[in-house]
């Protein structure tokens, strides 16, 4: 009998760990103060834990009447610039549409020295490592992160604009399960400014790619070739991956500074969840 409930008890410790490991450990998050230069009172904004006793700040703004709670959560990664005002405006656009949002820092930013630039501080964030294998780390704490700030979601979409595109499609090849949007990702490992030592073609990992994927790229990018995002989409349906493309024909490389294509993306990106990921979510729940 004694035997038999010490297997019992290594056997439940074992799955324990399992689902442990799975889910990544317990992020540590705080309640944090306004950014200064940031005007949205309608943000809660946190502080969460990062790999290596790094932190980063998230901020959360909801949809209205509680509508987010049906719908998938997104996370907005940012780009080379960092975290700045301009991100929680995205966010507050998105969230008009039903949907609740986060956005925060997956690496270092001093962010703004006045109130009027706009840059937003990440001073003890993770140093940047561009998309890179080392900096996924980075992002699957952002996103550990996010997912408590959001309150836990059913589920998570991530949003990425240039390297974050890029960091997001790289940590999907990984085969982790949260679909990506993809803003102009610099996915081919170089930009026309060029590249850090470490950054990685993510094209050539398509195959490991198991989540949803919306490609948007301005054709007349002249930072990130829309070429970048043509292979990509290519890699992708090859390895049998569900990804959808749109093109625009103007814009250059920030598409979401133009306000007609701005307004575009927001309601594409949120037509996408609702197709791709709540009529998945629903079908699975019908059985």
């Amino acid at each position: 009998m004694r035997r038999a409930l010490h297997a019992v008890l290594v056997v439940a410790l074992g799955a324990a760990f399992l689902v442990w490991v799975l889910a990544g450990p317990t992020p540590v998050i705080t309640d944090a103060a306004r950014p200064a230069n940031v005007p949205d009172i309608d943000f809660t904004w946190h502080v969460v834990s990062m790999p290596g006793g790094a932190s980063s700040v998230v901020g959360v703004v909801r949809a209205p009447d509680g509508a987010g709670r049906d719908r998938p959560a997104i996370l907005l990664v940012t780009g080379t610039e960092g975290l700045n005002t301009d991100y929680p405006q995205f966010a507050r656009e998105l969230a008009a549409q039903g949907h609740d949002v986060a956005v925060g820092c997956w690496f270092r930013t001093e962010g703004a020295t006045g109130a009027g630039e706009a840059g937003v501080a990440c001073p003890r964030a993770p140093a940047f490592k561009g998309v890179s294998d080392a900096a996924v780390a980075d992002l699957d704490a952002l996103v550990l992160g996010a997912r408590a700030a959001l309150g836990d979601p059913p589920s998570l979409a991530l949003v990425g604009f240039s390297r974050g595109g890029g960091i997001a499609m790289l940590r999907a090849s990984r085969g982790t399960p949260e679909p990506v949007v993809s803003i102009s990702g610099m996915v081919e490992g170089t930009t026309a400014w060029g590249n850090l030592p470490d950054e990685v073609n993510v094209v050539e990992r398509a195959s490991g790619v198991r989540a949803p994927v919306l490609l948007l790229h301005g054709e007349d990018d002249p930072l990130v070739p829309v070429a970048q995002a043509e292979h990509l989409a290519d890699a992708l349906r090859a390895a049998g991956a569900d990804v959808q493309t749109h093109w625009y024909t103007s814009g250059g490389h920030g598409l979401a500074q133009v306000p007609a294509i701005r307004a575009d993306m927001v309601q594409r990106i949120t037509g996408w969840l609702t197709e791709t990921v709540s009529s998945a979510a629903s079908r699975r729940a019908a059985g």
